[in-house]
């Protein structure tokens, strides 16, 4: 009988062991971690098992999933919160003291910080996620003219409201005063509604409109090349013109504000300036082909604003170089060259109106 246990036993640890040596060998493992060879010029050191935390800083994982679940489609729609986020603190802010760190993809934001700033972080998420919120919609109508002197009659209907960004002026308006400053502006033959198709954007979604020209392809450089059949070649390349508006407006907490973001980036070919460049081939030593450089108008532009919920917004971006279009068709660079060759600027002041509208249902 005492054998009898003995083999038993003896049988159970080594079934025990082979089931140990089979795990260990078949688990998946962990690769190795790389090794860290450190700058050969400075003096460092590898960090701590902890983060400072002489500020109080805290790390908080924000789970994102209730906004960006809404924008399947979307490549990145943490993109918005990250933007909104960023053009309140500015990026430098997250690159100094007290140390902190902000990152996010789809699913989540991870922020370490001080306790300030993670209230700041959870009020703006919690404005992005309002399932009642996200119901009200906006109306934002851009518009552009010629010239700026539309405010010698204008400024009967508009009160000015600060602005930050360069080059921009910000009014407000009541009902009466937005429908004759409209009915006013668009008696104008220069006036043009850019984004009549669409105009209304839902709450905390960033919305956009692009106008793309034709791309413009020119020859940056021409080189004398016996290889090449032609005895040279070009180096060809183009610019894309247009422009594109993104809006994002925003609810404050308690719904009483609307805060408003907008940029904008415009591009269009001036004129292209050409140059003679000696190019001799064996059949035509004294040829002569033409290299272009390009004169580019852009303007870039982003504005932050918050104003009361029961006044529209007048936001001037000043004079934006806008391509045009030519018989309901998209804009070309002859379109562009043509307007300059005949005296008329390129570039137009573009207004952007903002008012609350009715929410959906």
């Amino acid at each position: 009988m005492n054998y009898l246990r003995f083999y038993s036993g003896l049988a159970k640890t080594i079934l025990t062991l082979s089931v140990s040596v089979i795990l260990f060998l078949f688990m998946p493992r962990s690769p190795a971690q790389e090794s860290f060879e450190g700058p050969k010029h400075t003096t460092a050191r590898q960090g701590a098992a902890s983060l400072p935390s002489e500020a109080g800083q805290i790390y908080v994982d924000y789970d994102l999933t209730p906004y960006t679940s809404q924008y399947p489609n979307l490549q990145h729609p943490e993109q918005t919160i990250l933007s909104w986020i960023m053009a309140d603190t500015g990026e430098s802010f997250w690159f100094g003291e007290p140390f902190g760190f902000l990152s996010a993809d789809s699913s989540h934001l991870r922020v370490y910080h001080t306790v300030k700033v993670q209230q700041y972080i959870s009020n703006v998420l919690d404005r992005f996620m309002d399932p009642e919120k996200k119901k009200q919609q906006f109306t934002v109508k851009i518009v552009s003219v010629d010239s700026p002197d539309w405010r010698t009659k204008g400024a009967d209907w508009i009160r000015p409201y600060p602005a930050k960004a360069e080059g921009v002026s910000c009014w407000t308006l009541d009902n009466t005063g937005y429908t004759s400053l409209m009915q006013f502006l668009s008696r104008r033959s220069d006036f043009e509604e850019l984004n009549q198709a669409r105009n209304i954007v839902p709450n905390a979604e960033t919305f956009g409109w692009v106008f793309p020209a034709p791309k413009r392809e020119y020859s940056r450089d021409i080189q004398v090349a016996a290889s090449n059949p032609n005895g040279f070649v070009t180096d060809k390349t183009s610019i894309d013109e247009g422009y594109r508006i993104e809006v994002t407006p925003l609810l404050s907490t308690n719904g009483d504000l609307i805060e408003f973001m907008i940029s904008c980036n415009s591009t269009v070919v001036e004129k292209m300036h050409t140059f003679a460049l000696r190019i001799p081939t064996s059949q035509s030593p004294r040829q002569q082909l033409n290299g272009e450089t390009p004169q580019i108008a852009t303007r870039e532009v982003e504005e932050k604003i918050s104003f009361p919920r029961d006044r529209i917004l007048l936001i001037d971006l000043g004079l934006v170089p806008i391509p045009e279009k030519t018989n309901g068709q998209e804009p070309g660079l002859g379109d562009s060259l043509s307007k300059i060759m005949g005296g008329k600027s390129l570039w137009r002041d573009l207004l952007v109106f903002v008012a609350i509208s009715a929410p959906m249902i």
